[in-house]
This record gives structure tokens, sequence and C-alpha cells, in this order.
């Protein structure tokens, strides 16, 4: 799971600025809109510090998530992009948020609102490759993360 805090908000800002270029240019948007993720998180930045490496957590965990929606070509070239800017390369970056459903298919529970929301794009995605059992297990870890959130919450 990505850590983002004051030491290395730059670094992964980076990151951030290379994916959504790219998916800028996927998409055909303007990358400098004003209502562009940079310029969101910018803007968060002059609100808060903590708000901004929330957000770029949050920005980068799902532009990670949609790198594999890209079509082949624009992969290659983020990944070019990314590694001559000395950035890892995709496969690195998606490791980190991919190994998530095992980790939690493991543990046999979510552990916080990140991994949360990882294992409910995991089940909202139907060509996500996990076996029907280990979908209905997550299904199941899901669930009872709900209840439990919202018992702790409610109270």
């Amino acid at each position: 799971m990505i850590n983002i805090n004051k030491s290395n908000y730059e670094f992964y800002k980076g990151i951030f600025k290379v994916i959504w270029e790219i998916q800028a240019k996927y998409s055909n948007m303007d990358s400098n809109a004003d209502f562009s993720p940079l310029n969101v998180l910018e803007s968060l930045e002059k609100q808060s510090g903590s708000l901004a490496r929330k957000g770029l957590k949050e920005g980068l965990r799902d532009s990670l998530t949609w790198i594999k929606e890209f079509p082949i070509d624009l992969r290659t070239e983020l990944d070019k992009n990314l590694i001559s800017k000395k950035i890892p390369s995709i496969n690195i970056l998606t490791s980190q948020i991919n190994n998530v459903p095992n980790k939690v298919l493991e543990k046999g529970k979510i552990k916080d609102l990140n991994e949360y929301y990882l294992i409910k794009e995991v089940l909202d995605d139907v060509e996500y490759e996990i076996s029907g059992s280990q979908r209905a297990k997550l299904n199941k870890i899901f669930v009872e993360f709900e209840l439990n959130y919202k018992e702790k919450n409610t109270s």
C-alpha cells in the first residue's frame, strides 16, 4: 500500500502528474483544465497539507487502478515517461495495489478504509482476475467490514 507523507509527497505527486497527463490524453481532456486532478490537488495543498496527502493517495490509487484500461500504446508511453523520470515502472507501482486482495484474503479482514475501497473496486470489476471462491470470500469480508464500520461510527 502506498504511504504518502511530508517527505515523499513531491515524489508521489510527480508520479501522479505523469499518470494524469497520459489519462487526460486517453480521455481527450485538457490536462491543465481548472477541474483537473492536479489543479484540485494544488487547491487542497493551499487548504491543508494533510488533506492534500489524503487526496493524492486516493487520486494515485484510482489512477493506478485505471491504468489497466489504457490501450497498450498508452501504457507503453506511460511506462517510458515514468522510467525516463527515474520513477518506478507501472508494474512496480500497480503491484502495491494488486497485492491488496491477496493480503485481505490471507488476513481474513479489511484493516482500513483504503483497503475497503480497493476491495470495493475489485468486487465491482467483474473482469478482475480472481476465482469465484476468492470473490465470495472477499465479498463476505467486505460486508463484515461495512457492518462493523457502520456500528463503530453510529455509536
